[in-house]
Parts: C-alpha cells; structure tokens; sequence
C-alpha cells in the first residue's frame, strides 16, 4: 500500500486566526480552503437558509476589484475552480487554482468574504438559486437522511428544523433579507471565527506568508463571542426511519454515538482519525455474519457532533442492543489504542484518489474541532446513548425493470504492463495493481471482502455506473487479491441512482466497452485472474425492478424533475481531445452564468468532458420546470458559445495528484478507447485550429434525457413528446 505523507505547520495568523499548510512539491496547483465556524445551527430561528445564503451571496456577488466577475466566474476565467459548503456548525469556501494566480486568488478570496458585496438583485437571484437546489435535492437520500437526524434531535433543538432553505423560509421582503444577511456576516464572519487552510509546492515560508497577508483583510475578534460552542441537539427519541435505499429490500442500518459537548481539538482529531482506521477493517469481528459492509464517519454532514456508523446488510431489530454494546466495547478500546497525532505531517487516507477534497475535509475537521472547547472524560461510546437510523422498507424504490440477460465471456479485451503511469508517480514503478470492467451489470463483491483485503494492505476501488462497473485492487499481492475477489463476486442487472440527475447523467459521457475488461500490473497470476472474470461473466443475470412508467405518467408527477444534457460527440483523434479539454475550460464560467442566471435554468449548470475515442463534452442542466423550453434555450446557449470560440492556447491539464489518482487516470483511458490520458499527450497548435473550423463537420450533437422516475432517452434533434 502506497501512503503519502506531506510536512504541516499549524500558526496562528493575524487576528488571532488559525492557519495550516502543508508541503506538496509534486503539486501543480494549489488548494486552499477558508472556513468559517458557523453554520445552519447559528442561524437565527425564523430564517432557515440564511448562512447558505450567505454562501451562495458571496460567492457569486460582483467583486469590488472586478465588478464583472463573482469569485465563481473569476476563478473559472483563471482556470481554476471554487465551491463552497454550509455544514451544521462549519461553512466553508474552498478553491483549486495554478500556482501562477495563488497569490491573486487567496488574496481575491479573502477580500470578498470580509467585506462582500451584497447587491439585492444578487440575493433575490440567490434564493431562487436555493429554491431550485431545494427542488433538485429534497427528495435525495441526503435530505432524507437529514430529515431523520432531525427526527431524533431534541424537539426544542434548532437542528430539530431542516436548514437548507427554500424560496418559502427566504422569500423575504429584500431590504429585511439583506439587513439580516450583513448581521449574520458581521457576527460570524471574522478573525474569532476564521480559518485558512493551503496545500501548494511552496515552500512553507511563502505559504504562510501569504495566508497571514489574506487573514489581515479580515476585522478582529467580535469581544465575548462565546457562541461558539456545540449545544447538545439529541432527544429522548432512540430510533427513527433511516432513508429509503433503492435496492428494495431492508438493507443495514445506522447507529450515531453523539460526541460530549466538550472535547479538545485533539481529542475531535483522534476520533476522525479513528473513523479512517476503523474503515480499514478493525470492527470485522464484531459483526454478525449477516452483515456485509460498513462505513465510519467521524462528523456526518448534518450531525458533526456525532460518531456515525453505518452498516450494510440484514440486522434483526433483536440484534441491536447486543451489537450496540459490542461496538461501543470495541470503539473506546481501538480509541484508547490510537497513536498520537503527528501535527507535522498531513497523511491523506489511503484510498484517496484526489489531494484537494481530502484537504478540504481535513480543514473542515480542524475547523469543528475548535468549535468544541475544554476537555471530557466522557467516553465517547456508550451505548446507551447510541441512536439508530432503521431501514423503513415500505417507501425503499425500485428501479425500472431489466432484462434477464448473460454477458459475452468470449471475447475479453487485456492489457498488461504498465502504461506509463510510473511517470506520474516513481512510486507505482515497484508496485501491484490489478483491475477488472463489465459492462451493463453491478458487481457486488463479497461481504466485508474490501475490509479484509485493506486488513493486508491491499487498497479497493470501485465504480457502478450507468455503463456497467468496475473493480481495482491496488498494493502487493494486488493481482491474486483480484482472482479472489471475482470468485466470489456476484453481478445484477439493476442501474445504480446516485447522486443528483444531472450528475448521472454527466456519468454517460465517459466511454465504455461492451466487452468485460482486464487490466494487469504483471503477467504473474493474470491467467487465473481472467479465468475468475470469464467465470463471473457467465452467470446469467436476472432481471430485477419494476416496470417504467409512462411518459404520462411521468409528467403528473408531483415535484417531477428532469436533467437535460447537450453533448458534443467527435471522433477522438487527439486534437480533437485537446479541443474538448479546452472547450470545457473556456465555456464554464460563461455557460453557468447564462444558465443559472440570465435564463434561470435550475440549479444545477455545468459543462464536463468525457475523454477517449470517441470523446464527448457534455453541458448539462436539471429543472422542474417547461422540459422542452429548457432544452431549446440549452441549445441556443451551447450554439452561441461555439460561435466566438476563443483559440488562446489552452493550458496543460492537471496531472493525477496521488497514484491511485494516475492508476485511475490510465484505466479510464484504456477503457475509453486510447492508450495515453491526455495530460501525457504533446499539444499539436495546428491541428488544434484545424479542428476548431471542423466541428460542424465532424462532431454529432445529441441531447440526453433523464427524469426524475428512471427514464432515458437520447434525441439527436429538439424534443419531441
């Protein structure tokens, strides 16, 4: 298993600020977060919404330096990226950006998030912006899932209330709004309250010469600010309905240990560290053979003052109590076991595939940590104290109904060796890797088998996707850890559903073969390997869901939501992959702000790429509204930006930043028809502008569908019912 470990300081900034950064030379951007401790749970009771509002105000408000650009469409003009997060007691702005533009980009972020402008067009935009991710996401598992967590909260509690925020909790009158959204800033938004987090190839000088430079733009401490403490949310009730899963059947269960209302930073630390241990394999014994995976999480969105743990299988409700008392046994001791934390060195978990969001998270988690003051005693698993989320299976969906069907095993494509990906990272030159594609199923591995193999050092990665899915194993021994997981693999029919439509959409934009796939490090062992994926391939795979229902019915739906995606199909050759790449670069800040701003298309507006032979880019939006006058100004939008495509040359794309990241990299490219990913392709300047003029020529124009029941359709013209 390949760890990687970077060099952190931690110092206190201007104002009294906390700053962390850390050294990562191989880097080629730099990623930094400023987190601000206060959340949903700071709001003031009548206006729930209000500090996701703030969020979304100042990132997309006119900034003073640039009154033509928010921080969204600035970054993205500076080919880098920014996203934001309002958590329950943390919000966060976090941005990736090149290290040419880092200082101008934490300076620039700093400056709007101490004094941001806050037109009151901007805030009306704002709400209907929330309004509309409240419509694309109230139905999702994660608002479900909040919704129990507030079932269980102390009726009194504020987090006892959803907090997201709609058009309904926020449709104020403007001057109210706006003087409620500056008093929130004002009391939360200052160097009492404010953290920044940097990791770039800088030396540790600049670095934290430059985020003392961003936290000087911010006003002092607010004197006696002491609300920054953790209330207890947690009421007498044990137990409530966990979220619907699409499987169909009741599967697992949920159990939250809430925290002690007073830990120390270090204390808030272990436990995150103890939830990324634990997931590598340490509670295999204490469960009953029925169940068949779990996940730990120190600080669950929504409930960060909690341990969560959820669990994947069939538990009998006799079962609880006992394994309740049996983990909570196990959980204190692995806790007491822990080694101390080295506060020099930031070590990612080791399944990360990218550095940026596991930084994030780690800077979110320092910022919760100094939310929680003084020291407890308190074990923090006990239990009786333990709350469980509970499978309600008479509202679990299904998905539509599929075809029993049996894979070709005939003829499965193979590739051994290394494919360059040594030149990413020196450290895969001496390591093992195995993995394995089958298209238009879902393998399911067996149970616990990805906590056993971590157990041995072993890390597993896998995908379900819409085209089919797929398996890595990654560390030594990589290869025979493969044959066994096939062995005792199973595959179904049924289409994974996760996450927003619009993402499940974007997910079809990467090509797939129509042929199981293998992919070995080395030649030893790969025969057994491909007999494990002939032998897996040949089961039949039965028919599972429900029948679909009509377009009728779909649009009587209630609360029926559709995702729209226009795609640009060409050949791959690879120009045409440069032109993609670049395309996406240019065409997002302009393409989210006609979307989401002058025709106010949804939430959701986003332009992705799909790499390969043939490759795709996708622009795609999710609306309740009028499908077919969405998906005809969609068109109009995508054909004007292609009309005055800009022909600057493009910069290089972002190179994998962790080996698991490069090992991912080269298997999608091998799968999607190329040998090389295209970061280690040379630029040809002179196809790239023959290819401009020639897209009309070659590239196909399509528009994918898919709604809010399941159902999906392509159209190769405007929509037709």
């Amino acid at each position: 298993m390949i760890k990687q470990g970077f060099p952190q300081t931690h110092c206190t900034l201007a104002n009294g600020m906390h700053g962390s950064v850390a050294h990562a030379p191989h880097l080629t951007r730099a990623h930094v977060s400023i987190a601000i401790a206060a959340g949903y749970l700071d709001e003031p009771p009548n206006l729930p919404g209000l500090a996701h509002l703030l969020e979304h105000v100042v990132t997309t408000a006119p900034l003073a330096a640039s009154p033509n650009s928010s921080l969204l469409t600035w970054f993205a003009q500076h080919q880098g990226s920014l996203n934001a997060r309002t958590d329950d007691h943390v919000t966060d702005i976090h941005f990736t950006v090149p290290l040419e533009v880092l200082e101008q980009a934490g300076l620039t972020a700093a400056a709007q998030l101490a004094t941001p402008n806050m037109p009151r067009q901007v805030i009306h935009n704002e709400v209907a912006a929330i309004d509309a991710e409240w419509q694309a996401r109230h139905s999702s598992s994660t608002m479900r899932e909040l919704a129990a967590f507030a079932a269980l909260a102390d009726p009194q509690h504020i987090g006892a209330g959803c907090r997201h925020g709609n058009a309904q909790t926020l449709g104020q009158d403007l001057a109210r709004l706006h003087d409620a959204l500056a008093a929130f800033h004002q009391r939360h938004y200052h160097a009492g309250r404010v953290s920044i987090a940097l990791i770039s190839p800088w030396g540790i000088g600049p670095m934290i010469d430059l985020i003392q430079r961003m936290a000087a733009l911010f006003k002092p401490p607010i004197d006696g600010d002491g609300t920054r403490t953790i209330a207890p949310r947690w009421g007498r009730l044990h137990s409530v309905d966990a979220p619907a899963v699409t499987s169909g059947v009741a599967s697992g269960m949920t159990l939250l240990w809430p925290l002690p209302p007073s830990l120390s930073d270090s204390q808030f630390l272990a436990l995150t560290q103890l939830a990324g241990a634990v997931n590598q394999g340490l509670l295999i014994e204490q469960l009953p053979p029925s169940l068949n995976d779990y996940c730990a999480t120190a600080a669950p969105s929504g409930a960060t003052d909690t341990f969560h743990l959820q669990l994947s299988g069939h538990l009998d409700a006799t079962q609880w109590e006992a394994l309740a008392v049996a983990l909570s046994k196990r959980l204190n001791s692995l806790l007491a076991a822990q080694p101390s934390q080295d506060e020099s060195l930031w070590q990612p978990p080791t399944n990360t595939e990218q550095l940026a969001p596991a930084w994030f998270t780690h800077a979110r988690h320092q910022a919760l940590a100094r939310r929680f003051s003084g020291t407890s005693s308190t074990s923090p698993f006990s239990s009786s104290s333990v709350r469980f989320l509970v499978p309600d299976v008479s509202t679990q969906s299904k998905g539509c109904m599929t075809e029993a069907r049996q894979i070709s095993a005939t003829s499965i494509q193979r590739w051994c060796g290394h494919y360059g990906v040594s030149d990413d990272f020196i450290s895969l030159a001496d390591t093992a890797w195995a993995a394995c594609f089958i298209p238009k199923a879902m393998m399911t591995l067996a149970p616990l088998a990805e906590k056993q193999l971590a157990r041995q050092g072993i890390v597993v990665q896998q995908r379900q996707l819409a085209q089919g899915s797929w398996v890595m194993t990654l560390g030594d021994d990589a290869v025979a850890a493969m044959g066994t997981l096939l062995e005792s693999a199973s595959l179904t029919a049924k289409t994974p559903a996760n996450g927003l439509l619009a993402q499940q959409l974007l997910q079809r934009l990467m090509p797939f073969p129509d042929t199981p796939a293998l992919w070995v490090s080395h030649s030893n062992g790969a025969e057994a390997v491909g007999q494990a994926l002939r032998l897996l391939v040949s089961q039949p795979i039965a028919a599972s869901g429900d029948e679909c229902p009509s377009l009728g019915t779909i649009r009587e739906a209630a609360n029926a939501s559709t995702a729209i995606m226009r795609t640009l199909r060409l050949p791959g050759t690879p120009a045409q992959r440069w032109l993609l790449a670049l395309a996406e670069q240019r065409h997002s800040a302009a393409f989210f702000q006609q979307a989401r701003y002058e025709h106010q298309l949804g939430y959701v507006a986003a332009v992705r790429r799909g790499d390969g032979a043939p490759c795709s880019l996708g622009y795609v939006v999710q609306t309740a509204d009028n499908a077919e006058g969405v998906a005809a100004t969609l068109t109009s939008i995508t054909d004007r930006l292609w009309q005055t495509f800009d022909e600057h040359l493009p910069s290089m794309p972002v190179p994998p930043d962790t080996p698991l990241a490069a090992l991912i990299t080269q298997w999608q490219s091998l799968l999607a028809g190329t040998t090389q990913p295209l970061h280690r392709l040379p630029l040809d300047q002179f196809a790239l502008n023959e290819q401009v003029s020639a897209v009309g020529d070659q590239g196909r124009w399509q528009t994918h569908w898919l709604d809010s029941t399941g159902r999906y359709w392509v159209s190769d013209c405007s929509y037709k019912p």
